[in-house]
């Protein structure tokens, strides 16, 4: 079932990307994935399903599972084709940076995100009519080896698009502010809510340093 298209800006500040590859056990992965998706119910939290290391017809049954794990009425963001997100009643597709399509797509779904690491980058997926970009990693990621590009060169970033930027990487509670003040619209988050003891806990959390960086009302 193909989500229709929405006039709606991209309302979420807390994106949560579900990486079976961190979590390891698909089991466990799809539990999880039904923790964070009752967690975010009614809260501008969005959810990322990405395996990568899958293709072909089991990708395509994981994907089908991620998102009956997830209720609808959560923006669920899937990392994979566009026609299969579509399909499968997906809000919306991620585009890793070198998927990030040269020419504006046809767009069945309400939303499109791509991950960037560069000004270069963050430009081609304005052009290609992206409604949000993910940059980082800001600190060294908890979900595999690597540095991070630091606050600095994150604000590079965006200060270069007219997107929304959601800083990833190595991100805990008490560095929410930082990367709000450096211009991120939000934060992606993968083990400090997938890897935390209590995933909704962790939510609320972030959920609570995002409201007092930009002294909203709590979520």
């Amino acid at each position: 079932m193909a989500v229709a298209m929405t006039d709606h800006a991209f309302a979420a500040r807390l994106l949560v990307v579900a990486d079976l590859d961190y979590v390891g056990d698909e089991a466990r992965w799809l539990a999880l994935l039904g923790t964070v998706g009752a967690a975010a119910v009614g809260r501008p939290v969005a959810i990322q399903v990405r395996a990568k290391h899958l293709d072909g017809a089991e990708a395509s049954d994981l994907a089908a599972r991620a998102r009956d794990a997830v209720p609808q009425d959560v923006t669920l963001l899937l990392n994979g084709p566009t026609v299969l997100a579509a399909q499968l009643g997906y809000t919306g597709v991620h585009w890793p940076e070198a998927d990030i399509p040269t020419a504006r797509p046809p767009q069945p779904l309400a939303f499109r995100s791509a991950a960037v690491h560069s000004i270069e980058a963050a430009r081609r997926a304005e052009a290609a009519g992206a409604d949000l970009v993910i940059a980082g990693a800001v600190y060294a990621p908890g979900s595999h080896p690597g540095e991070g590009m630091g606050l600095d060169a994150f604000g590079v970033i965006a200060r270069a698009t007219s997107l929304p930027v959601f800083a990833i990487g190595g991100i805990h509670p008490a560095q929410v502010e930082d990367c709000m003040r450096a211009g991120a619209a939000g934060v992606a988050v993968v083990s400090g809510i997938l890897g935390a003891p209590d995933g909704a806990s962790a939510i609320d959390e972030y959920l609570q340093a995002i409201d007092a960086a930009t002294g909203s009302e709590p979520a």
